[in-house]
């Protein structure tokens, strides 16, 4: 069977507060690992389009202003159904508000931790370089 290609687009939430840059990351239902909200696209959306929806849908967040105009992207590949995966996605990285409110079908939980801490709390090798990237990012603003 030949591999499935997918692609999901999201968003990197950030706030700023007193003591610096925090982030939002969700853990994901099925798979419980710590991460970022993302999703598939739908007919007739734009990739940015689809991750501020995703952002809605997952954590009631909206974005207020991008602090990179291109994504981040992440690959990784897996196993689902017996056949293998290969999956891109695309991160907006965006100063975000509102009060969260979790989609409990996808998201089993949400916490804002300092930015300094996002390393350590996110599961996967490929979230860990997106944070690493993010940084990057929040060190030149």
């Amino acid at each position: 069977m030949a591999p499935k290609k997918e692609e999901s687009f999201g968003i990197i939430p950030l706030r700023k507060t007193a003591e610096g840059w925090d982030v939002f990351l969700i853990q994901h239902t099925r798979s419980r690992y710590w991460g970022f909200p993302k999703g598939h696209g739908e007919e007739g959306e734009s990739p940015e389009q689809s991750a501020i929806r995703e952002l809605k849908e997952e954590t009631n967040l909206d974005v207020v202003r991008y602090l990179q105009e291109a994504p981040l992207e992440e690959q990784y590949s897996f196993r689902a159904e017996g056949r293998q995966v290969f999956k891109k996605v695309f991160y907006y990285v965006a100063e975000v508000e509102g009060q969260v409110i979790l989609q409990k079908d996808e998201v089993q939980n949400g916490i804002w931790v300092p930015f300094r801490e996002a390393l350590d709390k996110v599961t996967h090798a490929e979230g860990k370089t997106i944070v690493t990237q993010v940084g990057k990012i929040l060190a030149k603003l």
